[in-house]
């Protein structure tokens, strides 16, 4: 058996990865979500899988981009000034 197979990080990659896939093709198999826009019109109808997906790809992008914004936000602060002492050391001619 390899090592990394062992590793906990690995293990609890596979649990979730394969808790992730249930989740999907139990969802899979369930009647679809109907969502009516307007009255005996229009009518969509998504998977309960199709919503989860979705949702979990919302979610990530979102997180990336406030992911961005706050690095960005953090590396517009002003630098720390320098320090005083260091220029009380000059003399004046």
């Amino acid at each position: 058996m390899p090592a990394f197979v062992k590793s906990p990080k690995f293990i609890i990659s596979a649990i979730i990865t394969a808790w992730v896939l249930y989740v999907i093709f139990a969802n899979f198999q369930l009647e679809p979500i109907q969502i009516r826009l307007l009255p005996f019109v229009a009518t969509l109808q998504f998977k309960v899988s199709a919503v989860i997906i979705a949702a979990a790809i919302f979610g990530s992008a979102v997180t990336l981009v406030v992911r961005y914004q706050w690095k960005r936000w953090n590396s517009s602060k002003p630098a720390s000034t320098s320090s005083v002492t260091g220029e009380s050391n000059r003399t004046v001619a």
